[in-house]
């Protein structure tokens, strides 16, 4: 499972859904549609961050100040979003504004709502980064037993599926399905979701990227490197 896979799947259980609907009075469904284009566009924007050295080191010591141990709902619960405003200013820059009018334009939400939305995923984006790159840095042998994501996901069920688990069958989440049509199973594959979220990601990024941008393989690479 990749990074942006993952992301979505705990982004989007029914518990992480009902406390960022709380949160933001966005409806679930939007929630899931917004997520789907958002997320590509932070791995996106952080990996062309990280691409310079000195980005990087930026990036790992934010990391390092993102150590939570909650699970995803929770984290969502006690989200702070002013730290997540800012997490968001640093990573999308002076592309901010231009971008959070278009996802408002695209969903029929203000650009306040948006904001607001991506200020509360923002710390979980960065807390399952930080996991995940401990967990690539380490290099854990894979994972002969399933994981069980009916729980809730906490930080040892993200380094377990990043480091080659299995996911239960009782886990099941609204982007599923969605998610392998807007992105494809791999960089060769067309997606063959036709709506308003696969245009306005393809609009966002020229066209549709390399998976490896968007998946955050390439991301872990460029953090990673710099661990070993």
């Amino acid at each position: 499972m990749n990074l942006l896979q993952l992301l979505l799947g705990t982004l989007t259980t029914d518990d992480s859904l009902k406390q960022v609907e709380k949160k933001s009075g966005i409806k679930t469904e939007k929630i899931v549609r917004i997520l789907m284009v958002a997320l590509p566009l932070l791995i996106s924007y952080m990996t062309k961050n990280a691409s310079k050295k000195e980005g990087a080191q930026s990036l790992l010591g934010a990391l390092g100040q993102h150590t939570s141990s909650q699970t995803v709902s929770q984290q969502l619960k006690n989200a702070d979003e002013v730290d997540g405003d800012k997490i968001i200013s640093h990573i999308l820059g002076k592309d901010k504004k231009s971008i959070l009018s278009s996802l408002a334009d695209q969903s029929g939400l203000s650009a306040k709502q948006i904001g607001t939305l991506l200020s509360l995923v923002a710390p979980v984006l960065l807390n399952s980064l930080s996991t995940a790159t401990t967990a690539q840095a380490a290099k854990p042998k894979p994972q002969s037993t399933s994981v069980d994501l009916s729980d809730g996901i906490d930080l040892t069920d993200i380094a377990a599926l990043l480091g080659g688990g299995n996911v239960s069958n009782t886990y099941s989440n609204p982007a599923a399905g969605l998610l392998g049509s807007l992105l494809g199973s791999n960089t060769s594959s067309k997606p063959t979701q036709s709506n308003d979220t696969a245009a306005l990601l393809s609009t966002l990024l020229g066209g549709k990227p390399a998976q490896s941008k968007t998946d955050g393989s390439e991301l872990l690479g460029l953090l990673t490197s710099l661990l070993k």
